[in-house]
Formats: structure tokens, C-alpha cells, sequence
């Protein structure tokens, strides 16, 4: 049954009940207008004496609770600065209510985006297991930045097959990208008096040194340009031969562009 939450001013969570009146959480701005505004199916204790205010029972705490509002209501949350815990504690207790998941636009998926760079798996899982597509997009670019040997079984089941799929697909395609793209290593030319086939396979074996290096770093995956550069750059004074210079060069330029247009998000 639906029931005029607006109308009540006093909350009890079990086991502490807490006075949301001295409270700064925002949940007194719910309870005032019109009783039909109601939105929450909930069970409500009548009041225990006339001229006395009735009681709504919840189970979350007034923090939890004072986001599920704004999110029934539609209204602004930013500036409570909720965490990821509390945002998904609120997105978890909408479905006990009979209420539906806050729709792609609602500024509760952009609060949660400004906390990617943090947890980007958790920023991740919440956004899949609502199927709230810009925010997987968006936090996916960050998840780079972390093994997904990190990943939590909980977050895993959270995000659901059809994501998690996606996501081992994003970091594993961009592995075998790097690999792809860096594995050959610079043209060889002509022998002269000056460079011979021995010098170039020295150039070849500095090569395999620098993508090994790349390879074995904690997130081959989110390889930046610089560390490219930092990589093979030093190939270059390596040897004396000009044609050789030349050759390291274009090679560094053209995985460095090939790199660039990899896909970073899912």
C-alpha cells in the first residue's frame, strides 16, 4: 500500500532510532507537501497518542535513506557527497520499497562517475548491474588502470556476465593490441661498411628489451604514449648508423599513432 511519506517527520531504524529533525541529511525536506505525493510502499505505525507524530519504519540509516528520497523524488544529491557504499546501499533498498532503478539521466550516475577514478571496478559494477550504459563506458577508461585480478567476486557477480564479458574483452584485446602493434620490430637495410647485419640484430634485440618491458609492467594494458616513447626512445642513440636512426624513428612514430587509436573504453 502506498503511503503519504511526506507526511511523517520522525523515522526509526532498528536498533537506534535517530531524529532526523537535528540531522543536516536533507530528509526533512521530504517530509512536507501534499500526502498524495507519496511514492514509497512502505508500512507506517499510526501514532501512539492524538496530536502526535506517526512513525515510518525503514532499515536504513538516515544517510542511506536521506539518497533513496532524492532519488525517489528526483532531485539533486550531489551535494551531500555520498560514497560509493552509501549510493549503492540506496540503489540496493530501491526495489524493497516497489520503486524502479533511477533512470540513465539522474544525477545519482554522475555523482557515482566523479568517484571512478577511485574505484573504478566498483563505479563499474554498479553502473552494469543497472545497465546504465554511459557510466560502464565512462569508468571502463579507468578500470585500465587496474588488474582485473583485482576484481572482487562480489563485483563480478554485481556487474553480471554480459559486462564482465565486456570488460575482460576491453583489457585483453588491448593487451594483444600492444603486442600487435609493437612486436615487429623496426626495418632493417641494406648492409653498408658501416652497419652490418650484426649491428641491425643488435637494434632488433634492444627492441624485444623494450616491449618486455612494457609487457611485464603491473597494467600493460593502460600503456601510456610516454611510456613508449621511454621504451624504444633510447634505441635510437644506440647506435651510429643514420639509416638505423631513421628506421627506430618512423617505427616509434608509427606505434605511437597505432597505439593512440586503440579502443580504451568498452
Amino acid at each position: 500500500m502506498l503511503l503519504p511519506v511526506p507526511y511523517y517527520t520522525s523515522i526509526i531504524d532498528s536498533p537506534v532510532r535517530r531524529n532526523i529533525e537535528n540531522q543536516e541529511s536533507g530528509i526533512q525536506n521530504f517530509l512536507q507537501g501534499d500526502m498524495e505525493d507519496n511514492m514509497l510502499d512502505v508500512e507506517v505505525s499510526p501514532p501512539d497518542q492524538p496530536n502526535t507524530i506517526p512513525t515510518l519504519f525503514v532499515i536504513e540509516d538516515s544517510v542511506v535513506f536521506n539518497i533513496v528520497l532524492h532519488l525517489v523524488y528526483d532531485m539533486p544529491c550531489g551535494r551531500y557527497g555520498p560514497s560509493i557504499e552509501v549510493i549503492s546501499n540506496a540503489l540496493q533498498a530501491l526495489p524493497r520499497y516497489g520503486l524502479p532503478s533511477p533512470g540513465p539521466t539522474n544525477e545519482i550516475w554522475t555523482v557515482l562517475l566523479r568517484q571512478a577514478e577511485m574505484d573504478p571496478l566498483r563505479v563499474y559494477s554498479l553502473g552494469a548491474s543497472h545497465a546504465v550504459e554511459s557510466v560502464c563506458m565512462q569508468s571502463s577508461e579507468h578500470t585500465l588502470q587496474t588488474s582485473l585480478s583485482n576484481l572482487s567476486e562480489a563485483d563480478a557477480m554485481t556487474m553480471g556476465p554480459i559486462y564482465l564479458r565486456r570488460l575482460f574483452f576491453l583489457h585483453l584485446g588491448r593487451l594483444e593490441a600492444l603486442k600487435r602493434i609493437l612486436g615487429p620490430p623496426p626495418d632493417t637495410h641494406a648492409d653498408t661498411i658501416a652497419c652490418t647485419e650484426v649491428t641491425q640484430r643488435a637494434v632488433k634485440k634492444a627492441w624485444k628489451a623494450g616491449l618486455a618491458e612494457l609487457l611485464l609492467a603491473e597494467t600493460p594494458q593502460a600503456t601510456r604514449v610516454s611510456s613508449i616513447v621511454s621504451a624504444f626512445g633510447p634505441i635510437v642513440n644506440s647506435t651510429q648508423c643514420l639509416a638505423c636512426k631513421e628506421k627506430i624513428q618512423e617505427r616509434i612514430a608509427d606505434a605511437v599513432q597505432a597505439w593512440g587509436n586503440v579502443k580504451k573504453i568498452i
